[in-house]
């Protein structure tokens, strides 16, 4: 169900593209594209993707009987390893874009904040760790009150080690080294008390 659901969303979002949309509603759509394409391809096998396949878990919401935002995550020792987080593309219109009846607004902050308590719930001290892939997926992460990870926050206890260990990026940050690829897609951590559930826009948005 999962991947014919992502499936679905990478086609939903080619027909919203279609529509008169703002620009940066339309540089969201092709970040959910390529997000989107790289959790299937994880959650289909043909991509390694973070950690190991036996440890990623899939965590969704939803309102109104349809699925609106899909995570894989990782229980790591001091925290809760969100791998990749996508929201449904109808969810990403902006005000001044044509509305569409199946948005639910806020699913991707009510995804964070199931995270949050299942971090606090298995040992994670309602801490979150991820990779910001994009500018603005930065800015939507800094918003919620999560910020860059330092050497200091013991990195290789955040985030899981894949099949042939940790991956390069995250060992130069825990090695205080951190180059360009780490500037331009940043690791960030929300860790209490930051880390606190937010209020969804959509009062049906539940955790499944």
């Amino acid at each position: 169900m999962v991947r014919s659901t992502l499936a679905g969303w990478l086609g939903a979002a080619e027909a919203l593209a279609a529509r008169p949309l703002s620009r940066r509603t339309r540089l969201k759509l092709d970040d959910c594209r390529r997000i989107g394409g790289e959790l299937l391809r994880v959650l289909s096998g043909e991509e390694p993707g973070e950690g190991t396949s036996d440890a990623r878990r899939v965590l969704a919401v939803s309102a109104r009987g349809r699925l609106q935002a899909l995570t894989s995550a990782f229980l790591c020792p001091r925290a809760t390893f969100v791998e990749l987080l996508v929201a449904a593309p109808w969810n990403l219109l902006a005000a001044e874009d044509p509305p569409d009846l199946r948005a639910a607004r806020g699913a991707g902050a009510a995804l964070l904040a199931a995270l949050v308590e299942r971090s606090r719930a298995r040992g994670g001290g309602g801490r979150l760790a991820l990779l910001a892939e994009n500018p603005r997926s930065r800015e939507r992460y800094e918003r919620l009150g999560f910020r860059r990870m330092d050497p200091a926050d013991r990195p290789l206890t955040l985030v899981p080690p894949g099949g042939a260990g940790f991956s390069p990026s995250i060992l130069r940050l825990a090695a205080g080294s951190p180059g360009p690829e780490e500037e331009r897609s940043p690791w960030m951590l929300l860790e209490p008390p930051a880390a606190r559930p937010w209020r969804s826009l959509d009062p049906e948005l539940r955790a499944v």
